[in-house]
């Protein structure tokens, strides 16, 4: 039944129709063997258990980032070292997660501890003025990304797109922001619609005035002629400052954007004189030294950038493009209207997350570690596919670079089929849902950790670990009915 294929990570239309066959013709876990990982974390996760129900005394739910609520309970993980975690009760697990790709050097990478150790006995972890480490990092991302001739550092992936809207209303005058359905673009009042799913409008949008959404749109991902009429829409209204998509597509490429689809929006955006944004959080210094807009051979107007830029390290972020926008955020008061965007951010731009992230850009061009992670991602998602094959598994499976997509459930396409009645597309999505549950607990139990059970990042050092990997991939899928 199976008879999966290697797709092309960028390949809209058949990794779409793929989706549907695993939709339509799911497998799930033995009962025996859910019940039989369900006991391991009863009995070889105590602590982890023990210790989460006295975190939820304090913390709301006991955990704070959503990487974290793992099935059954949350994982207190003591260590990550290389490419392993290591739970407080012993357990380790090879780290599939890269705290949501950030860390693709490698956990705790040595060069970049001793830096960040160096800079703290040196300088401290905070001035509060200028420092070296920041115009330097500035230079390195734009030696790797063209398309910005100003950087500025944020605290986050989230703040920098905070600060791109912004931007593109300030520069153009306009007021709509149109984004691509299901994409993130962080927690901020005006994202928090169409986020996570297609189709879901505000629904998540708990706690945000209604007005906070009111020139926040959606469009479907490499539908070009839909997205012309919302321009064409917006001209009668006060137009469209900018439109905004996560490079790859939705959650690190789950819904892939196509290169033809970015070159024909990096046109139409001329055409209407609306910004080009790209959220480069998960993919730049990811998808290549020169991120996405690399791969693609395209240039926006201002790029997100998220933690990935000081290697995984805290407080790092920022948004950089052309010079006469990017201007717009020149640091100090000014009194004259409408020359200054406000920003702010007193941790932004430390010294410790600066040289985080100079060591971290330098090792990825010393390593070649692109050339590596490419190479081994895309053999290990060809033995992935025999595996599913092996045991007649309807799978999704596809790499862009060391982004993997290992998708048993098809969960992020069910809403953009039209013939699924919108209905019953709730309880399909609860069921994949629980089918996503037991995989990534079953992967777990066994020793290894994934993001959200169909994503999952590979660093440089998980590279010498893969077969290791595989072992429990199989062990995982032999178990299906």
């Amino acid at each position: 039944m199976a008879m999966n294929q290697y797709l092309d990570g960028f390949d809209y239309a058949a990794i779409h129709a793929k989706a549907k066959e695993v939709i339509d013709h799911p497998k799930r876990l033995k009962k025996s063997a859910v019940d039989q990982y369900l006991n391991h974390f009863e009995t070889k996760c105590a602590t982890s258990k023990a210790r989460l129900a006295e975190a939820k005394k304090v913390l709301p739910g006991g955990i704070q980032h959503n990487l974290a609520n793992n099935y059954p309970f949350a994982l207190d993980v003591a260590k990550a070292e290389g490419p392993y975690l290591y739970d407080v009760d012993g357990n380790r697990y090879i780290d599939f997660l890269n705290a949501a790709g950030v860390t693709i050097l490698g956990n705790n990478y040595p060069p970049i501890r001793s830096a960040v150790m160096e800079t703290l006995n040196e300088t401290g972890y905070l001035t509060g003025l200028l420092h070296d480490n920041e115009w330097k990092l500035a230079q390195l991302i734009m030696k790797y990304f063209p398309s910005v001739e100003r950087f500025r550092m944020m605290g986050s992936g989230t703040e920098a797109c905070i600060v791109a809207i912004r931007l593109a209303r300030a520069y153009t005058g306009k007021k709509y922001i149109v984004k691509l359905k299901g994409c993130y673009h962080g927690w901020s009042d005006q994202f928090v619609y169409e986020i996570n799913a297609v189709g879901t409008k505000n629904a998540q949008a708990v706690g945000i005035p209604a007005g906070c959404l009111e020139y926040t749109q959606a469009v479907m991902v490499n539908e070009i002629e839909e997205l012309e009429r919302q321009f064409i829409e917006n001209e009668k209204n006060g137009g469209t400052a900018a439109f905004i998509m996560e490079a790859c597509g939705q959650d690190s490429g789950a819904l892939p954007t196509t290169r033809e689809y970015h070159r024909q929006v990096r046109q139409l955006c001329d055409k209407y004189g609306v910004l080009l944004i790209y959220d480069e959080v998960v993919t730049a210094f990811r998808i290549g030294m020169t991120g996405a807009q690399g791969y693609f051979g395209t240039r926006p107007d201002l790029t997100c950038f998220g933690k990935i830029i000081a290697g995984g390290f805290p407080s790092a972020g920022g948004v950089g493009g052309r010079a006469e926008i990017m201007d717009l955020l020149t640091a100090g008061f000014s009194y004259k209207k409408n020359v200054k965007v406000l920003v702010g951010g007193t941790l932004t731009a430390n010294p410790v997350s600066c040289i985080a992230g100079i060591t971290a850009i330098q090792e990825l061009e010393r390593t070649g570690a692109h050339a590596k992670l490419d190479r081994a991602a895309t053999e290990f998602t060809h033995a992935l596919v025999d595996l599913s094959n092996k045991y007649d598994i309807p799978a999704i499976i596809y790499n862009q670079q060391s982004i993997l997509h290992i998708d048993l459930c098809g969960l992020q396409h069910i809403t953009t089929f039209s013939e699924y009645d919108p209905a019953v597309t709730t309880d399909m999505r609860a069921a994949a849902n629980d089918l996503l549950h037991e995989y990534a607990m079953a992967l777990a139990a066994e020793g290894l950790m994934v993001a959200g059970a169909c994503k999952t990042y590979i660093n440089l050092q998980t590279v010498d670990v893969l077969d290791d990997a595989l072992k429990i991939y199989e062990k995982v899928f032999s178990q299906y009915e």
